[in-house]
């Protein structure tokens, strides 16, 4: 074999040899990912809930604006919005996907009031309203509701929560769905309580 050609498979060699190697740094993985972030071949990885943050937003003013606005109606004075109230609100409505059971209360110190629809059809404000409507069921001369006991049709409990004077805070779920398309659930919580302790009140205007 000739010097030339002995060199020419020389420089094929080293010629092969840089490619390969080039090939080798270009498939190196550049963005390592922990071996404990690794899913096995077939597995499934279920996306976590987002933790549920209250926040003052443009829905918790509404329902704030409408108490307010009712209040205002009624001679009381203004409720302020509570974050601990919105979260327990919401984790009770959360509680409920799956039965969208609205006379079930939850066992919260709060005053609650709980409003289902089976289709998204109403505002903030007519949530509101719709509890402070029972104020007809309300005999402000006795300070009682004019049915007892109270039922489905014949209610002031709700009405008494909007509007009770020694209430100072509320916070409301915002609209939690139904699991299987169940309809639509709304928690308002108030603190203190209707009936807790303070002065009995009157209705002048509503």
């Amino acid at each position: 074999m000739g010097r030339a050609m002995r060199r020419a498979r020389v420089c094929s060699m080293v010629i092969l040899v840089a490619a390969v190697l080039a090939a080798s740094a270009a498939a190196t993985v550049v963005r390592h990912t922990p071996k404990m972030g690794l899913r096995r071949r077939g597995g499934h990885l279920k996306p976590s809930a987002l933790a549920f943050v209250p926040t003052l937003n443009l829905e918790q003013q509404d329902y704030l604006e409408a108490h307010n606005e009712l209040r205002m109606l009624a001679g009381m004075p203004p409720l302020a919005w509570d974050a601990k109230l919105t979260a327990s609100s919401h984790e009770w409505a959360e509680k409920r996907r799956e039965d969208c059971d609205y006379r079930n209360h939850s066992s919260n110190p709060y005053g609650e009031n709980i409003f289902y629809m089976k289709y998204r059809e109403f505002t903030p404000r007519d949530v509101v309203q719709w509890w402070f409507s029972e104020s007809k069921m309300y005999d402000s001369r006795l300070l009682r509701c004019r049915c007892a006991p109270e039922r489905e049709g014949c209610e002031c409990g709700h009405f008494l929560n909007v509007v009770w004077r020694d209430t100072k805070r509320v916070g409301c779920s915002g609209n939690v769905y139904c699991n299987n398309q169940g309809g639509v659930y709304i928690v308002c919580e108030y603190d203190p309580p209707a009936l807790s302790a303070g002065n009995p009140f009157t209705i002048h205007h509503y």
